[in-house]
């Protein structure tokens, strides 16, 4: 009895490092080598080749969307570097210049998809910045493990 239980501790116990771990960075993808902005508490970016191959997934890409929206990620990737490096700039400036940059990104990647993939994508975005808002104010994500656009 004492090994069905013991057994059932161990279970529970591999299933919350299990859960913690899937929920710890819901976000984010592993930053490409020598990107050591996480180290300075920014975030890491997204990379864009695995970006557009989640997106192809969710959204159901074909092969041509995705060669369309890889190089639009790369170049607001390698934008969003410049930025962060920009020490002539206010905090609030580079923010301001950020979002405008999201913003412009999501409405070229929302121009090649099809009416269903761009509210599929819409979707993605408001269910991310539930989850940013989330878990801003502390409270735990809804949902699961799911993986966000990274955009």
């Amino acid at each position: 009895m004492k090994f069905v239980r013991c057994f059932a501790v161990l279970g529970f116990a591999l299933g919350l490092v299990a859960t913690s771990a899937a929920n710890a960075q819901p976000f984010q993808d592993t930053p490409p080598a020598g990107n050591s902005d996480s180290a300075h508490g920014q975030h890491a970016m997204p990379d864009p080749q695995k970006q557009t191959a989640r997106l192809s997934r969710k959204l159901q890409l074909t092969p041509d969307q995705a060669a369309k929206i890889e190089p639009i990620l790369a170049n607001r990737m390698q934008q969003m570097q410049q930025m962060r490096g920009d020490t002539s700039s206010s905090p609030r400036d580079v923010h301001q210049k950020m979002r405008a940059l999201k913003q412009d990104t999501d409405s070229q990647i929302q121009a090649i998809l099809t009416d269903s993939q761009r509210q599929q994508y819409q979707q993605m975005q408001q269910q991310a910045m539930q989850k940013r808002l989330d878990h801003k104010q502390g409270a735990p994500a809804a949902g699961g493990g799911s993986d966000d656009d990274g955009g």
